[in-house]
């Protein structure tokens, strides 16, 4: 299956432009079973288009689970985990730190053809002083991976094995990952794909395009027997 997780930067390009179609065309083109996008935003008044949640949900089809983070009316600000297949026993919960922007991580078993497997999506923070308890929190979500695991999203992480990584790699020791950001002259590995060694990371690429600041980033994975041995693909 194809997993793509994007900071979409609420549509707006690196020329300065909000296009929604440029986000809808890049997702299609990708062809991607499991799609997590962070900065879902209808905050008008920072130019983006309103009711973009509702909007997204329209467009996309298939199923999605929301994190409405920032609440106002037709103006929503968060990030949403989309599927192909069927999301069950979806839950949202806070992450710790949130100061100017609330964090948190949309939970959901996900019923593909090969079997269930569990979704974390997320968006940590920007500060530095923040991802540590925010790693560990979604670290003991996931401490039981008995069943297969992926946790996908803008881990805000510059260095490809700081604390954040650290953290999250003890139950999910395969990585897709390579700098996205800044998507014209991407530095930063920010948006990252771990995973249980339930799986197998096939590829994993960026696509090009200009529209949002970060680069979209996919990775085809499988499942696999358990016991194989586990392996880091960047």
């Amino acid at each position: 299956m194809r997993l793509m997780t994007w900071n979409i930067h609420g549509c707006i390009g690196s020329d300065g432009r909000c296009d929604p179609e440029r986000i809808f065309a890049e997702l299609a083109v990708s062809e991607s079973d499991i799609v997590a996008l962070q900065e879902v935003d209808g905050r008008t008044h920072l130019g983006r288009r309103a009711n973009a949640f509702e909007h997204f949900a329209a467009r996309l089809g298939g199923h999605v689970a929301e994190a409405r983070l920032i609440r106002r009316s037709g103006r929503d600000y968060g990030h949403l985990l989309w599927s192909r297949w069927p999301l069950e026993d979806v839950e949202f919960s806070l992450l710790p730190g949130g100061t100017l922007e609330r964090r948190g991580v949309i939970e959901a078993t996900c019923m593909t053809p090969d079997g269930p497997a569990r979704i974390l999506a997320t968006h940590l923070g920007v500060f530095p002083w923040q991802r540590p308890a925010q790693a560990v929190a979604l670290a003991r979500k996931i401490e039981d991976t008995r069943l297969p695991t992926i946790a996908l999203g803008d881990f805000n992480e510059w260095r490809r094995a700081g604390t954040v990584h650290r953290s999250l790699t003890r139950q999910l020791p395969l990585l897709a990952a390579c700098a996205t950001w800044p998507s014209a002259r991407p530095l930063a590995w920010m948006d990252r794909i771990y995973a249980s060694d339930h799986f197998q990371i096939t590829a994993s690429c960026t696509l090009a395009t200009r529209a949002s600041d970060h680069l979209p980033l996919v990775a085809d994975i499988s499942l696999r027997r358990r016991g194989v041995g586990s392996q880091i693909r960047e």
